[in-house]
């Protein structure tokens, strides 16, 4: 082997460490790069390809412990917010509304329009979906009548 074909060969294989379709070493690759050559540039290239693969999977980890962080940051600030709840009063029909109910265990449109003196339902069953709105009661079909439960 002339010394020409020693460099041709040196060339095909630092383009082919180097190419753009690089593939990860296997033991058997490392074993016949060792038995080919002894050459300190293979060694540096081999050294040079490490280091870049490293720095990229170092970006990648400070990419994922960001996004982490701010993850752990919001759920943190969400949780802080649910343990102040926000003081919210009810109108007086409202909250009599909801006693009423309360102690009776269900009401509808109709038993609300007769304690409250509504002219017709519409405007009761207006306020008790209003209230299932802001989450204070729930909605429970029986048959063709409507009851309203608390929450």
């Amino acid at each position: 082997m002339t010394n020409n074909d020693t460099t041709d060969n040196k060339r095909i294989f630092l383009e082919q460490l180097l190419g753009k379709q690089f593939k990860e070493l296997g033991l058997s690759d490392l074993i016949a790069i060792q038995e080919k050559t002894q050459d300190p540039l293979v060694l540096s290239v081999l050294v040079f390809k490490l280091l870049e693969e490293r720095k990229e999977t170092n970006r990648i980890l400070s990419e994922i412990q960001e996004k982490y962080d701010k993850l752990s940051l919001s759920i943190q600030n969400n949780g802080n917010q649910r343990s102040t709840p926000e003081i919210v009063l009810l109108p007086e029909t409202d909250d009599r509304i909801i006693s009423y109910i309360r102690e009776h265990g269900k009401a509808d449109a109709e038993e609300i329009k007769e304690m409250f003196n509504y002219k017709g339902t519409n405007a009761a069953s207006q306020r008790l979906n209003n209230l299932v709105k802001a989450n204070y009661l729930q909605k429970v079909n029986s048959g063709r009548k409507v009851y309203f439960v608390v929450k």
